[in-house]
Formats: C-alpha cells, structure tokens, sequence
C-alpha cells in the first residue's frame, strides 16, 4: 500500500508488453508510469493500443538503420493530470508486421477527481507519420466502452476527466460518457466533481447524487441563465432560471419557463432519474426534439410552448398515476395516441400541433376529463360519439371542421 502523490511511480518495466518486439531492447530500461498503485485516491486506467500502420521503402525514408522494411512503430505517448505526468513511454518500432496486428495494452494509475489528456507523437520523417489508434479505458480491461478513442495522426491529444471515486461509481452505471468532456454527461460529471456539495451528497445517499447529476445534464443541455449551480437542489439550485420543489430532501417539482435558457436542446433521458417528481413543467421554447421517457412518478407533466417534434409517445401509458397532460405550441405530429385513454386525466391540452387524422373514440372512455382543446391541428372526420360520455368535461376547444357526431355543448368550436 502506498499514499501520496508519488505513489505507484516505479517505473514500467516492459511498456505495453512490447518487450522484445521492439527493434531495440529496451527490457533494461524502466519508463516512468504509475502502474502498480493501493492508494484509494487513484484510479486505474488503461491505455490501448491497436490499428498500426505498416510502412515500406516507399512510404517511408529509412532514418534509422535498426528499423527493418516493412516495420510498424507505437508514438511516443504522454499522460498528465492537472499538470503532473502520469506516463511517459517513447516510441518502441516492431519487429514483425505480424505484431503490427496485435493490441497492446498499458495499465496506470491517475488521481480520482482530475482533468487528464494523453498526447501522442506521430514521429514524422520525410512525408510519412507514424499511426495507429490510441483508447483509453476505465478501469483494468478493455472490456468496456472506452473513455477516449482515436487516432494519433487525427486526435494527437485527448482530453478527459476523472470524477471522484464516488461519482464514478455512480455514474458509470448511467453513462460510459462521463469522462467525455466534449459530451453531455461528461460536462454534468464535471461540473458535480468541482462543486461543494456534490460529493457530501454521493456518499450520503446515491439517488440524490443521481437527481443532481440529471439536473447537471440538464444544464449542460440548455445553460440556464444562472450561476447557482454550488446550492443543494432543494435550496437555491439554479434560481432564478429554475425552480424545485421537494419533499424529504427529494425533488418533486421542477419548473423551467421561457427567458431561463441561453441555448436549445432536446430533453435529456437523464431526467427519468427524477422518480420522485409529480409536477414537471419544462416550456418557454428551450427544447427540440422529440419527447423521451420520463419519470412513473409524474402527475402533471407541462411540455407546451416548445419545438416538440415527433408522435405523441405511446409510453405516456405507462405513467399510470399522471392527471394533466399539456402538450400544447409544439410541432407534434401522426395520430392522437389511443394509449392515452389509459390514463385518468383531468386536462389534456393538444392544442397548436400538426396532429393528423380522426378524434380517436377511445378518449371516451376517459371519463374524469374536465379539460380538452385539440384547436389549431389538421383533424378530419366525425366527433366520435364515445365523447359524449365525458360527463365530468368543463372546457373544450375544437376546430370547426368535424362534419359530425354529437354536439358536445361544453365545446368551442374554432376555424
């Protein structure tokens, strides 16, 4: 076991594996790299390489006498994390192009919570680089989706961050991407490893980390015009852009409303991680796209006002408890879904759609209706007359160009 910043640096003793497959050997020589490491703030990596280039007299000019025709070689390859190097390891040439068809593998150590990249040097002479792909994974295999991956003459330099022990525990069990700073999710567990809270919250309990991790996607989706983002999520997060609300320290309603976004995005599936929420109300314009699962929880659930593309989904069925439904100002097409007569609403809003076909008579049977306006879409046909067993319905609004059915009193007819 060992601690500090200079545990696990006793050097490598046969990068990679290469050993002697190289052109030189190199068996005697130890290249710095923490590969062996106890220490509980470290997390292990692993390095890949694989894809090698093969060189001939005529796409390479023979500097170097060692190096046999045709040869392929690694890069010179460099790990730091928040400026400290973690690997260094020169270019290594093979011997036989069969090894250029091989993988190799190198496994380190780097601080749990750090920004890291890994550099590559092509090692150009004359018009020819050398190339192959470089991967970096967590953990001791590669048998995972990898953390970075490209190659070295495309992406010399790849850049990552490791979130704390914790959130990585955690998170990885939602996305491979967290440690894609370029990505979504990698921005979100970003954000969460450098904040005051975040970390209190994994080890305390790991549903609300998770809560705030999909409030950090969120976020990174369409950068809400705030910059409280240290606050818990019950006291302060994201005001005055957002609002929650919460019971035993637990979202229950999260309210996003036009003028609170600076960019537009598509509604992150992250925010199924809310199973507590029953009043979800994301409208104002910030969001495309069309509409993921979401939260069991939900009693009402405000999407108007939006960009909305897509088919009203059929897996609003399985949010069995959900009273109002308001899908209103989108660009929503296809059918009314049958499968919403599955739910007991008490408001359903349509309204402002490119929604297609016939009233479906399954909306019948939802007999706790109080609200209806399916104004300002393109339907056709007869008004079904399973409506008129909506005895409970108050306000209706439809468009003027149904041919038939019952008259339904309580409905304004519009167009």
């Amino acid at each position: 076991t060992c601690s500090g910043p200079e545990c696990g640096l006793e050097g490598i003793a046969s990068p990679f594996g290469i050993g002697g497959k190289a052109t030189i050997e190199e068996n005697d020589v130890r290249t710095s790299g923490y590969e062996y490491c106890e220490d509980p703030s470290m997390a292990p990596l692993t390095i890949e390489f694989s894809n090698f280039q093969i060189y001939n007299e005529s796409t390479w000019i023979p500097v170097f006498s060692d190096f046999g025709m045709p040869f392929c070689s690694t890069s010179t390859i460099n790990v730091r994390c928040n400026g400290i190097t973690y690997m260094h390891v020169p270019s290594y040439g093979l011997k036989n192009t069969s090894d250029c068809a091989l993988s190799y593998m190198q496994i380190i150590h780097v601080p749990f919570g750090s920004s890291c990249e890994v550099s590559t040097n092509m090692g150009c002479f004359g018009p020819s680089c050398l190339n192959h792909d470089v991967s970096v994974y967590y953990g001791t295999s590669t048998e995972s989706t990898p953390i970075m991956s490209g190659s070295v003459e495309s992406q010399p330099q790849l850049s990552f961050g490791v979130p704390s022990e914790c959130l990585t525990e955690v998170l990885l069990s939602q996305s491979s991407s967290i440690f894609d700073l370029s990505t979504l999710q990698g921005m979100a567990a970003n954000t969460l490893s450098n904040d005051a809270i975040s970390e209190f919250l994994c080890i305390k309990n790991h549903d609300l980390i998770l809560e705030r991790y999909a409030l950090a996607v969120l976020n990174s989706t369409v950068q809400f015009k705030s910059t409280n983002w240290q606050a818990h999520q019950c006291h302060g997060w994201g005001i005055p852009a957002v609002k929650t609300t919460c019971r035993n320290a637990t979202i229950t309603g999260l309210f996003v409303g036009a003028d609170s976004y600076s960019r537009r995005g598509t509604i992150p599936t992250e925010l199924a991680l809310l199973t507590n929420v029953v009043h979800l109300a994301l409208t104002g314009g910030a969001f495309l796209g069309t509409i993921p699962k979401l939260p069991t929880s939900i009693l009402t659930l405000e999407l108007w006002g939006n960009s909305l593309r897509g088919t009203i989904p059929s897996h609003f069925a399985s949010i069995t408890g959900m009273q109002n439904l308001a899908l209103s100002e989108n660009l929503l097409s296809g059918k009314i879904s049958t499968e919403l007569s599955k739910l007991d609403l008490i408001g359903l809003w349509l309204d402002t759609n490119q929604l297609t076909g016939t009233i479906p008579s399954e909306l019948g049977s939802i007999t706790k209706l109080q609200t209806l306006t399916m104004v300002g879409n393109s339907l056709t046909g007869e008004i079904p007359t399973e409506m008129e067993n909506l005895s409970s319905l108050r306000y209706c609004e439809i468009d003027n160009s149904f041919t038939g059915g019952p008259a339904l009193p309580v409905c304004n007819r519009n167009g």
